[in-house]
């Protein structure tokens, strides 16, 4: 491993390690964990204890048909409308098993993962999506924040 991978390596596990104890904080709550595209949902989950990841939980209860239209491209208002019905139908959240994802579910608190535009242009260039995608999902989890009326802790990404 280089010493920039290395050093990757141990930002990762420090972001995660606080992204743990603001969870710990809520460790009796139902949490639901929101974040678009690139903000770093997978990686952290792989160092959280109990997390679950919202897409691993749905995608196995959709059909065929549904999966390939939340999955499209580009990303539309329509989409995330589908996805968040969906989802809200099928994954409920546990107290002490934070779910990651991009739609509000039945939960007592949310952790928004909050990335700067610099950041999150670097990270869709680097994976070959698009930024365009990612912001407009982005600005359609902020307002599903804003309408769900939870309480939002904002964690920082990057």
């Amino acid at each position: 491993m280089s010493e920039r991978e290395q050093s990757l390596e141990v930002a990762k596990q420090r972001q995660a390690a606080e992204l743990q104890s603001v969870l710990d904080q809520y460790k009796d709550e139902r949490v639901v964990v929101l974040g678009g595209t690139c903000t770093g949902k997978s990686t952290l989950i792989e160092h959280l204890a109990d997390a679950k990841d919202m897409d691993k939980l749905v995608f196995p209860l959709l059909t065929k048909d549904e999966a390939d239209y939340v999955c499209q491209t580009p990303w539309t208002p329509e989409i995330g409308e589908t996805m968040t019905r969906l989802t809200k139908e099928r994954v409920k959240v546990k107290p002490g098993e934070p779910v990651f994802g991009t739609v509000v579910l039945d939960a007592d608190r949310i952790v928004h993962l909050k990335i700067g535009d610099d950041l999150l242009r670097e990270r869709t260039a680097a994976r070959g999506v698009s930024f365009e995608d990612a912001k407009n999902m982005q600005q359609h989890i902020e307002t599903e924040m804003a309408s769900s009326g939870l309480p939002v802790v904002e964690f920082e990404v990057g």
